[in-house]
């Protein structure tokens, strides 16, 4: 058991850090499905915006209960990420962490199925068992292209209820993309 909680650990530390540290220009794969893509740009009234937000104001109260979160959510910092982290009561965490200087090109996403979407106006990528972790999922949202905001759900480390996962990330990143610039 402890090698587990050392392991998935180790893999949300992973997947928080993941920075590649890869510079020059970022062009977004383009998402499937129809109709027009609204491609991060680098506009820096979104970045500046997005400093300016607080991690746990990106779920408000009825947000944060509606998802089974409990109250309140405690501020953290996790290497270049600033965040918030909520307790699900019986059943893991949820976390949302701010990167404004990495985009999600810049970020070193790999887990057993990784997928562009969008949610709401933006381009995202899910990561289903980042690192093989299978009670995690990640979506991360790209604001602009060097600005990102990483939607972490982690089910309790018996479970291996990826769906599960990827279900409470995904309804909370829906929730939070109307909060970004």
């Amino acid at each position: 058991m402890k090698r587990i909680l050392i392991s998935a650990l180790i893999g949300l530390a992973a997947l928080t850090a993941g920075c590649t540290g890869t510079s020059g220009n970022a062009n977004p794969t383009p998402t499937t499905g129809g109709g027009s893509s609204s491609t991060p740009t680098s506009d820096t009234g979104s970045a500046s915006g997005l400093k300016a937000l607080k991690p746990c104001d990106l779920l408000s109260g009825a947000d944060a209960t509606g998802l089974g979160l409990e109250l309140p959510g405690e501020a953290e910092k996790v290497a270049t990420s600033d965040g918030c982290s909520w307790k699900v009561t019986g059943n893991g965490r949820l976390r949302a962490g701010i990167r404004t200087e990495a985009g999600v090109k810049d970020l070193n996403l790999q887990g057993d199925k990784v997928s562009d979407i969008k949610v709401g106006k933006f381009d995202a990528t899910k990561v289903e068992a980042p690192d093989g972790a299978k009670s995690q999922c990640t979506v991360v949202i790209g604001v602009t292209e060097s600005s990102s905001v990483a939607v972490i759900a982690t089910l309790s480390l018996s479970s291996e209820d990826t769906a599960a996962a990827c279900e409470r990330a995904s309804k909370a990143a829906d929730l939070i993309a109307p909060k970004l610039p």
